[in-house]
């Protein structure tokens, strides 16, 4: 089973993802309004609920309401809560909107669960650690250590060789791969890839 936690601003769902029949829905705090728009289905809301609109309708679907006064985001739990139910996780949206420090919480959460993806219409964030990574032609790939590696970039426009890459160096902006796939290899230390939609 995959479990897609969408947070806010919740992107156009049919532009960024198909959802599966057996896909399990969890809409954190004022997604929830955004997916009713869409008219998505929504298995599970969690949040603090002081951003919902529609709070009536909230009713109708399953709860976990968390107090306000946390240490942790609403996103973050939602994303540990997902984990109990499966490996396979999606966080959809918590990119875009008015508060830049949710999102910036949102990056550290790929630090503690392996294999979280964060997706929008127009970006695909994921950090990977040691080993191989194959990334497929078409968008600006941008890579940020976290908070160090030592990488190769391998089929790229801009090749790399056991780059020392620090914390705060952004050399690796708006590269793109040159044929089919190209290869990040972490030597050492783990990065953060954001792979960015052209146009």
């Amino acid at each position: 089973m995959r479990v897609l936690v969408f947070s806010s601003e919740v992107p156009t769902i049919n532009e960024v993802i198909n959802v599966k029949e057996d896909d399990f829905i969890i809409a954190v705090d004022g997604a929830f309004d955004q997916l009713l728009k869409q008219k998505a289905k929504i298995d599970l809301v969690i949040g603090d609920m002081d951003s919902v609109i529609n709070k009536k309708r909230l009713k109708d679907y399953e709860q976990i309401v968390l107090n306000p006064k946390k240490d942790e985001s609403d996103t973050k739990y939602a994303v540990r809560h997902a984990y109990t139910l499966s490996n396979n996780v999606l966080l959809i949206g918590g990119i875009k909107g008015n508060r830049i420090e949710h999102f910036i919480a949102n990056l550290y959460i790929l630090n503690e669960f392996n294999n979280l993806i964060i997706i929008d219409e127009n970006s695909k964030i994921h950090l990977v650690k040691e080993g191989r990574h194959l990334i497929s032609k078409g968008k600006y790939i941008n890579i940020y250590a976290f908070p160090e590696c030592v990488l190769s970039l391998k089929g790229f426009i801009y090749e790399l060789n056991n780059y020392n890459l620090k914390q705060y160096d952004s050399l690796i902006l708006s590269n793109e791969v040159k044929n089919v796939y190209g290869e990040v290899i972490i030597e050492d230390g783990k990065a953060i890839i954001i792979e960015t939609k052209k146009g």
